[in-house]
């Protein structure tokens, strides 16, 4: 039996070509085809400037140090997400502080209005699954505090948060191109914004912190993106919104051909998600039974990330030298007693199903089946 992935890079003769053609340029490290792919990116989402770097993560730790984030600030992030929203919060010498989600899995403003303080400098709102978090009640939250936003778009490429595309509405966004996200480059980021100063500090910070040639103003990183990178990046993004419409549809033919047998989490009625993701509750003493069943159907479903972010090991330690070598900066720090009840539930409860924009109709038939299969079996 042919088994069926969580995801899956979809990638094509394109693709190939391109690459191909920078391999016989002999033009391999960051140059043109990475400030084309900038500007048409920054051209998609709808802001003035991008900056590509080497990864998701790159993105979001260069962003942070381009925003001004160091020692003895306060950062909220969710507790529901990847690790990098946190640990780049770290690497940047400032100290993560974990607020509650909503049923969608985004980040909960009213959780996050209670533990806004004199030492918040920003926010990082994750638009999990592909489903953009509520950003004007995030900002309302927030007040007439000198915060700024850092929307993490890791997993939301294209997605729009009243007609907006996310990674727009903030003072910069991040995203991956991770093999399996809605569009990849092999592995890459970007950071976008309308800030020309942020942007200027970003691309300096990736590049060694170098200004112009052997020019090093400060002190920064090798996160650059390479001109293979790119050219997967250029084919790639001129087939995003073909890749969102079929996962869309995929999402579609779930909602309606599961209901009554499992539950999808919500869609906000101003979101228009492109689902990277497609989660669904089960009840938490079923829910490894439901992931073996659909296994043994030839479906690779997965439950969520398996605790909240305050809850990984890293997290009891932040202090101890052994494990962070920046633990001289987080003296005292501690997560004893922190609780997100949603996001616990969440974590207790989410399966992800598969899904890929290179899906066929066959396979997306196959997981249907087995989900219904496996829903009644245990």
């Amino acid at each position: 039996m042919s088994m069926i992935p969580i995801a899956r890079p979809c990638l094509g003769d394109e693709e190939i070509l391109k690459v191909s053609e920078v391999l016989r340029s002999g033009m391999l490290a960051q140059g043109s085809l990475v400030r084309e792919f900038e500007e048409r990116f920054a051209e998609y989402v709808g802001v003035k400037y991008a900056v590509a770097v080497s990864n998701g993560t790159a993105a979001l730790h260069v962003a942070l140090l381009a925003m001004g984030v160091g020692p003895g600030d306060e950062v909220i992030v969710p507790s529901y997400t990847f690790y990098a929203t946190a640990s780049t919060v770290i690497l940047s010498g400032a100290k993560p502080v974990f607020v509650d989600v909503t049923d969608n899995g985004t980040m909960d403003p009213e959780d996050l209005r209670g533990k806004i303080n004199d030492r918040t400098v920003a926010v990082i709102p994750v638009h999990i699954h592909g489903h953009p978090a509520d950003l004007d009640s995030i900002r309302d939250a927030i007040g007439d505090r000198e915060v700024q936003v850092l929307e993490d778009s890791a997993q939301a490429h294209g997605a729009l948060y009243k007609g907006r595309k996310v990674g727009s509405l903030g003072e910069a966004g991040a995203f991956s191109f991770y093999p399996t996200k809605n569009m990849t480059t092999g592995e890459g980021g970007i950071i976008t914004t309308d800030d020309e100063e942020l942007a200027e500090r970003a691309r300096a910070i990736r590049d060694q912190g170098q200004t112009a040639k052997y020019l090093h103003e400060y002190v920064g990183f090798n996160y650059r993106m390479t001109e293979i990178n790119a050219a997967i990046g250029l084919v790639q993004l001129s087939k995003l919104d073909e890749f969102n419409r079929r996962r869309k549809e995929i999402a579609s033919r779930y909602t309606e051909e599961l209901s009554g047998v499992v539950q999808p989490l919500p869609v906000a009625e101003w979101a228009d998600p492109v689902w990277h993701l497609y989660p669904v509750r089960v009840p938490p003493e079923r829910r490894d039974r439901f992931v073996n069943a659909l296994r043994e159907r030839g479906v690779l479903a997965r439950p969520s990330y398996p605790m909240p972010l305050y809850r990984q090991p890293v997290m009891g330690r932040i202090s101890d030298r052994r494990y962070n070598y920046l633990s001289v900066l987080f003296e005292g720090v501690s997560y004893e007693g922190v609780e997100t009840p949603n996001a616990e539930r969440l974590i207790r409860e989410l399966v992800y199903l598969p899904i890929y924009h290179c899906m066929k109709d066959e396979e997306v038939d196959q997981v249907i089946s087995a989900v219904r299969e496996a829903s009644k079996e245990v």
